[in-house]
Formats: structure tokens, sequence, C-alpha cells
């Protein structure tokens, strides 16, 4: 190995004989991190309570990869290598040493928690990755500092599907003979990180409209890591990184938004009736004959043939409440037809689903689409209000019950909802002791007031709703196994936003609703690159946190198109900061309210910003915050983050 210069003098005639990637993060190194290569500090070190968080983040998001990932360890086997998973900060998540070789580079500062960023170490192969976006390998003395100069690192980076970068897929050894030998090492991390991409694009995009690229007739989609998502109009969602280099783009804004058939030359109709087998797309848009396949799905045929199926629905029924609110989508079009059949048999209804899926939104439906829907509509939150009251809310009091009640005693929401509808929102929250009155109430129709001795008949139907899993709570001795029988006569699961198809009309009817409200005559449109980011979102708060995307947009529009640079950042995708080392990027914008001070301000966007990290599930985002859920509830009212009617 040739000596490595020592004076500043003989670095700045060194850099020149770099490839260009290399020398511009020697410019960094000097002029922008102020480092010197004979004193780079030693690699810093995050213990595995700090990793923890990502470490599970990720053991979840790549458990999909693990046989990519040991076709890579098999190799490295042979070679040599020692394998590096990063997040986006360039900190070891995890790692993989099967030779005896690795073992011995497992001392170079490679365990887990080790913190590669640029900005810290110098020139190496994870931080240069991150720094440059691409992937690359760094040899030798290509590194930047001296304590690095006997590694080969070829890095390549872990793209999600919305094109942000979440990590990097490095494999490193010591350095032996020149760099061009180090191409198959670089050719196989490169590879890999294609597939993972892949693996999670289709993953994510698995109720979508696949369609996979290629320069020759496809054989086996699952060959290739070129694909696109498109909508149920024709409009390319998303795409992967090497689909990109196929069509000869930089950038997938330059696709996204776009119609498939003006970017192809063909129609989607076509490349669907061809059911998977691959046909030439003509269009010169693009620099070399491209071929395309439909990744045939069953169940994503299913749902895009929903729009061109005949409705076997009554008139009467295709009009009714529940069936507006089911849109075009074929699965809550099957839920809904079920509602209808058994909403008038005395049958009690659970929805389940995320939190912000809309359950108080069908539970009303279902009530305004049965006999009942001219009596009453009653709801209650078993997690907003507290285990001391909610026995009275629910059951009601006589007069003379407690000291400081009610002089004549107060009627209960089941009774209150006599002849009509209760809804029961939140029910794995209820206590188990209040379990078992309410199992008593459904099974006798009858209910005794607190401090009443006689029961009074009610002719009751109930709907209840929760976004846990009663079944495992059930498992753990904390929902009575009774109780969820009794309401779980029809179990009605709501798809999470993301995995539904008519997102689309979703944004349309909201948007409309939004405009109703405010007295706006003129509805907004979206353009078609924002809705397209829009439908690409994962959207963890479902359509509560889409309707507050919306009113952002509706404000930020000077027209009547809300586009992409109308949208909060929540939504567009995030790159990583090459100044960040160890904390993820805050993308959350609070949104300033003057009628807020400026701690009330700080307090709302804690809020939001636990509530984001905890998927908008209110119960682990109180204990995240070591609050109680009544607390929580209250504060989110309090900042008009509760929106019940999305529920």
């Amino acid at each position: 190995m040739s000596s490595y210069p020592q004076q500043n003098k003989e670095i700045s005639q060194h850099v020149p004989t770099i490839i260009s990637p290399i020398s511009s993060s020697w410019q960094r190194c000097k002029q922008l991190y102020k480092l010197d290569p004979s004193h780079i500090p030693s690699v810093e070190r995050l213990s595995k309570p700090e990793i923890k968080e990502d470490k599970e983040r990720f053991d979840e998001m790549l458990v999909d990869s693990i046989p990519l990932l040991n076709n890579l360890r098999h190799t490295a086997l042979d070679s040599g290598y020692c394998i590096l998973v990063t997040n986006a900060q360039g900190v070891v998540i995890d790692r993989y040493i099967d030779s005896d070789v690795s073992r011995e580079l497992s001392t170079e500062c490679l365990q887990h928690g080790s913190v590669w960023s640029e900005s810290l170490v110098g020139t190496n192969g994870v931080g240069t990755c991150l720094e440059t976006q691409k992937s690359l390998t760094v040899f030798a003395e290509e590194h930047f500092g001296h304590p690095l100069k006997h590694l080969t690192c070829s890095a390549a980076p872990l793209i999600a599907p919305d094109g942000s970068i979440f990590g990097v897929l490095d494999v490193s050894s010591f350095a032996r003979g020149n760099k061009e030998v180090q191409g198959f090492a670089l050719n196989l991390v490169c590879e890999t990180a294609n597939k993972i991409e892949a693996l999670l694009f289709r993953k994510q995009y698995d109720q979508h409209y696949l369609v996979a690229l290629s320069s020759s007739a496809i054989s086996n989609d699952l060959d290739t890591t070129c694909f696109v998502a498109i909508n149920t109009s024709g409009i390319i969602l998303a795409a992967t990184t090497p689909s990109l280099t196929m069509m000869g783009v930089r950038k997938r804004e330059e696709v996204i938004g776009q119609s498939f058939e003006h970017l192809f030359g063909i129609s989607l109709d076509s490349v669907s009736s061809a059911r998977g087998a691959s046909i030439p797309a003509p269009s010169t848009h693009h620099q070399a004959p491209l071929w395309v396949a439909r990744v045939v799905s069953p169940a994503v045929e299913r749902l895009f043939s929903a729009k061109r199926a005949p409705s076997r629905l009554k008139p009467t029924d295709a009009n009714s409440p529940i069936m507006n609110i089911a849109g075009p989508d074929q699965t809550l079009i099957q839920q809904a037809a079920i509602c209808l059949r058994t909403v008038n048999r005395s049958i009690n209804i659970l929805l389940q689903g995320e939190t912000g899926t809309g359950k108080e939104v069908w539970a009303q439906a279902i009530h305004e689409s049965s006999d009942r829907k001219n009596k009453p509509f009653v709801t209650l939150n078993c997690a907003s209000i507290p285990e001391s009251l909610i026995e009275s809310e629910l059951f009601g009091y006589s007069s003379g019950t407690f000291t400081g009640g009610l002089k004549g005693g107060k009627m209960g929401k089941i009774l209150a909802s006599d002849g009509g509808t209760i809804f029961l929102d939140e029910i794995g929250d209820m206590p188990l002791a209040l379990q078992a009155r309410l199992l008593r109430v459904i099974a006798e129709n009858e209910i005794t007031p607190l401090g009443q001795i006689e029961p009074i008949k009610v002719n009751l139907h109930v709907i209840c709703a929760t976004h846990r899993n009663l079944k495992e709570l059930v498992k753990n001795g904390e929902f009575r196994e009774d109780l969820y029988y009794r309401i779980s006569g029809v179990n009605i699961k709501l798809p999470a936003l993301r995995n539904r198809m008519d997102q689309s009309d979703i944004i349309d009817r909201i948007l409309k609703k939004l405009c109703d409200d405010e007295g706006i005559e003129s509805p907004y449109t979206v353009s078609k690159r924002a809705l397209a980011r829009l439908e690409s979102y994962r959207w963890p708060g479902n359509i509560r946190q889409l309707k507050n995307v919306l009113q952002f947009a509706i404000c930020m529009c000077d027209g009547k198109e809300i586009d992409l640079g109308d949208l909060p950042e929540e939504v567009m995708p995030s790159a990583p900061s090459s100044n960040e080392n160890t904390t993820a990027p805050n993308n959350h914008v609070l949104s300033v309210d003057p009628a807020l001070s400026a701690d009330e301000s700080l307090e709302k966007e804690h809020i939001m910003k636990i509530l984001e990290e905890n998927r908008w599930i209110v119960t682990r985002a109180a204990k995240a915050m070591n609050v109680s859920r009544s607390t929580l509830h209250r504060k989110l009212k309090k900042y008009d983050l509760l929106l019940a009617e999305d529920e």
C-alpha cells in the first residue's frame, strides 16, 4: 500500500488523481467539515438502547428481504466481506460477520451503533453514499482519514417505495489489489439493494396496478426490479429507481403524475388484457425499446374490475348512505352489502380498523341505512371518559344516587338510544367490570340505572368499533370472550387509507365537504402531480390526517387547483441531511394558530409529533407521553386534533 501524503500541500496534489465523487467528498471534508486526515476522531458508537427503535423498525421492514440478504451473506462468506446495514444517518443497525476475515473486520469500528457519517469520519463507503445518494466504492487511500486506508467499502442506498433513502447496504473488506477488482462487490451490493427496493415497492403498492418494465420480453416479473405503480385513472403514482434508469429519466418527478398511456404509448386496458404477458411499448418518450407487463394479482384484479362490473344491488340499496360511503372500492362495497343484509336483523356489528379510517362515519351510515334511521343515533367513546364516570354515562343514574348529581337523575346513553342505535367507540378500552354489565344489557335488552332496582326494557341495536385486536385482548384476559361474541355478530374490517383503491374519490368528497362547510361555491381540484403524491403517501393518520392535509392545502392554494407546492412537508418524500448524524429528520411543520400562546403551540406540535410516531393510535401515544387516555383526548379536543366525524 502506498504511503499517504502527510502535508496539506501533498493532499491538494493528490486529490485530482481521485475519481470525481471521491474528489468532491474530499473537498467537503476539508472545506465544509474542517477535518484533518491525520487526526480523524474515533468512530462514535451509539448504545443498543439508542438504536433499539431503529433496529425493530428495520427488522420489520426487511423481514421479507432475509433471503436476499442471506444470498449476499453466502457470497460475502467466500470473499471475506463484512456486511453492514445502516440507517439514513449512517448508524450501523445490523451487520453480518460470517468469515474469519469479516470477524477480524468486526473489530475495525464496524460494530452495531457505529456512526459512519461523512461529516464525522470523512470519505467512506456508507457516509459518502448517503451524501451523494449514489452507489460507490471507496477503495484504500480514497478514504479521507488515515485509520481507514487499509479498507475497501462498496455501498448502495436502500430506497423506500416513495423514493426516499432510509439506509445503506455496505460490504467492506481489507483492501487488496486495485479498485477495479472491487467492481464485483459493487455490482453485488447494488443488485441486492435494487431487489430489496423492488420487494418493498411491491408490498407497498400491492393494492394498486403494477406494471413491470424490461428491455426485452419479460418471462417472469420476479426477475425484474423495474416497476411503476398506477391508479385506476391511469396516472403513475410511483416508480422504482431501476425503472427510472430504464425510462431514461433522472428524477421521479418527471414521471409521477404523468398518464401511463401518454408516457408509454399504450393503454392500460391493453396491458391488462395481456394477463401478465409482456408487450412492446411503442412510445418514443424513452430512449431504448421497452416491454411492459402487468403484474397480475387476483385481489387487485377484483378491485380494478369493480369499476367495470355491473351492479347487482337493488336501486334502493345502491343509493343507501352505506353504499355512498363505500364508494367504488370493491372490498368496501362487499362490506357495505353485508351491512345492508344484516342491519335490520337485530345483529350487532363490530367495526375494526386503524385510527382515522372512518369507523364512526360508517356507523352513522349503517344507522341511516336501517329502519331505525328516524330514531336516535347515540355515541360514546369508551376511551375518552374516565373509568369512574363511564358507568354513569352508559347506564345513567336515578335521583339522589350521587352527592352533587343532577336532582332528577340522568338518562344514560343506552336508554337514550332506545329504538335507535348506540355506537360504542374504542370498545377495547372498556373496563372489565363494565364489560360484564354491558353483556347483561345486550343479552336481556334491559337496563338498570345506578341507584335503581327495577330494570327498564330497551329496544337496542349496538355498533361497536375498535382499532385494537380484540381476539388478542381476549387471549390476554383483557376483554371478555362472551362479550366479544355478543358484539361481533357481523365483523366489518375497514381498510387503511393507503390500501384503498378509491383515494381520488375520497379526496374529491373531502374537498367538496370542506368547501360546503366554508360556503365556497366552486370546489377545489387537485393537479395530477399532487394527486399522485397524495396517493403514494402512507397516511398513518388515515382519513383524519388526509382531511387536515387538504385543509392546509386549501389555505396555501392561490387558485382553485391544489398543486405540489400547496401540500405540507409531512406528505413529501424526505431526503437525508448531510449534517444529521443520529437523529431522523423532522418533517412535521407546525401550522401557526394565532389563537394559541407560544407554549400551547409548542405543546400542540409535541402532541402531533408523538401521534405521528405512534401512527395516530391514541393509546400508544398516551403511553409514550406518560399521561392517561382521557387527558390526551382532552388535549386533542382542545387543539382540534380529535375529529369525531372521521373516526
